[in-house]
């Protein structure tokens, strides 16, 4: 392996966005076998791997691929088609089922995306199908649910208490017939966090057909502000490059009225995220023809936080600290996590628990990618001027639709 970390993501990005700028010809020249490995490990965890195989496949892509890497991605792709036909099952029969348990709820994020957006459903990868409804409607949703096949909990007010005390979602529930997992909200933000209202969402819903059925989505504004507000407050970037992808293709596809969509970023106190994503998608994707101010984020951040863009799924608890830190001091909050933490499990687990948290912490601080990306985090946060981190959120595969 000859290349930096640093070297390595700035490729992958070339790889994956169509107006990043290319890497120098020296730079390509000093590939070898086990860089290349390393780059394709980075896509699969951000499952960039389909919408590799499609900008390959277009004879888009800066350097040549070796043909290992361009079947892994070739395979990918297909196993995603197959993905995709689940996915629009799922939320054909969960559309339906609400529908007829009159539940009012908006498919969120990935279900709108991969089949309106992107030129095929199975460039954009779902690990999951997110739901919101009303919080007072969580029962009912979850009636409807079981309805449509779904292994609801047992515990049904158990499992609603947990979501509103704290969560924007319950647990993931199964649907087993269509191998999918799906997480019901009633808020798109962790609390604490900028969000846009539920009824906002709920009663500004755009319908579709998908599969002979109705289907409700958020409004395109709306839709940008959810894409925003997930990728830079919610998750700190590490949903990765992806999420530069979706808006590329929602603003591609939908018209957006700056004026309207600035005072709601305004108003809800998230405009600076806002302009630095579209700073991003600019850059990454090429213009988009939405001028919201982006022009006037400070170069150095949008370095800081296109190199949160690759971060290791492993490492990321370390970003929010750093980023929690950055606002209100690292003792605070890390005394603040641990008892967040601690109510939150049975006392007999609890000091194995802490050991573990307490073990997991030193590894990472030790490791240096652990160190840079937190200290982007750290510096993303502080212009920002917010809290970022919100809670001690678990860092699920399933956190990404």
């Amino acid at each position: 392996m000859t290349l930096t970390l640093t070297e390595r993501k700035s490729l992958l990005l070339a790889l994956a966005g169509p107006a990043h700028p290319a890497p120098d010809a020296p730079l390509i020249e000093r590939l070898d076998d086990d860089d290349w490995l390393a780059i394709d490990a980075m896509a699969a965890q951000h499952r960039l791997m389909p919408w590799l195989h499609h900008r390959n496949r277009g004879g888009t892509l800066p350097v040549a691929v070796p043909a290992a890497i361009a079947d892994r991605w070739k395979e990918t792709y297909r196993d995603a088609a197959i993905g995709a036909l689940t996915a629009q099952a799922a939320l054909v029969r969960l559309a339906t089922a609400f529908g007829a348990a009159g539940v009012p709820m908006v498919a969120l994020k990935g279900s709108r995306l991969a089949f309106f957006d992107y030129p095929e459903a199975a460039l954009r990868p779902m690990r999951d199908i997110d739901i919101l409804v009303a919080p007072e409607r969580l029962a009912d949703a979850i009636d409807a649910m079981a309805d449509a096949g779904c292994a609801v909990p047992a515990d049904r007010d158990a499992a609603i208490a947990r979501a509103l005390d704290g969560d924007k979602h319950l647990d993931a529930i199964e649907l087993p017939d269509c191998q999918r997992f799906v997480e019901l909200h009633h808020r798109i933000a962790e609390p604490g966090l900028p969000c846009i209202p539920t009824g906002d969402l709920l009663g500004n819903a755009h319908i579709d057909r998908l599969g002979g059925a109705a289907v409700a989505f958020p409004s395109s504004e709306h839709m940008l502000g959810h894409l925003v507000l997930h990728a830079v407050y919610n998750h700190r970037f590490d949903c990765g490059p992806l999420a530069l992808v979706d808006i590329g293709m929602l603003l591609a596809n939908e018209a957006i009225e700056p004026r309207r969509f600035i005072d709601m970023a305004q108003t809800g106190g998230w405009l600076p995220g806002a302009r630095l994503v579209l700073a991003l998608v600019d850059r990454f994707m090429g213009p988009t023809g939405l001028d919201i101010g982006q022009g006037s984020v400070p170069g150095a951040i949008i370095a800081e936080s296109e190199s949160l863009l690759l971060q290791d799924f492993d490492q990321r608890q370390q970003v929010l600290l750093a980023s929690q830190s950055a606002n209100a001091g690292l003792a605070s909050t890390v005394v603040s996590r641990l008892f967040r933490g601690l109510s939150r499990r049975p006392a007999e687990g609890r000091l194995h628990w802490l050991f573990s948290r307490a073990n997991r912490t030193i590894r990472q601080a030790s490791d240096p990618r652990a160190r840079s990306e937190a200290a982007a985090g750290a510096s993303l946060a502080r212009w920002l001027g917010h809290d970022m981190g919100g809670k001690d959120r678990p860092t699920r595969p399933q956190d990404e639709g």
